[in-house]
């Protein structure tokens, strides 16, 4: 499975990416309310900056679990789909984010 692959399952089986996005916006509106009024940021780059938290925890997150899965098996996306399941890594994965506090 590759990074993209990986990406697209999560926003299709993770439940609590959704909370993950609203904790972030929540934090970055924290953090725009302390800048400078002249340098606080619009909307739109407070979302892209949402995007860009989500993409480097879930590249993150892929890192680890890609020197754990066994990529060299018949069929990679399966090996991934596998390893899911037996160590429950979706559910561990919503309890993470749902345990997320931003500082």
């Amino acid at each position: 499975m590759n990074f993209k692959e990986f990406e697209e399952y999560l926003d299709a089986n993770l439940g609590s990416k959704s909370i993950f996005f609203e904790k972030a916006m929540d934090d970055q509106l924290r953090r725009n309310s302390r800048r400078p009024p002249a340098k606080r940021w619009n909307e739109a780059k407070l979302e892209r900056a949402v995007n860009r938290m989500w993409t480097d925890i879930v590249r993150s997150i892929y890192d680890k679990f890609k020197t754990t899965i066994n990529t060299k098996s018949s069929d990679p996306y399966q090996a991934w789909i596998e390893f899911f399941e037996k160590n429950e890594a979706l559910e561990n994965l919503d309890e993470m984010m749902n345990d997320l506090e931003f500082e």
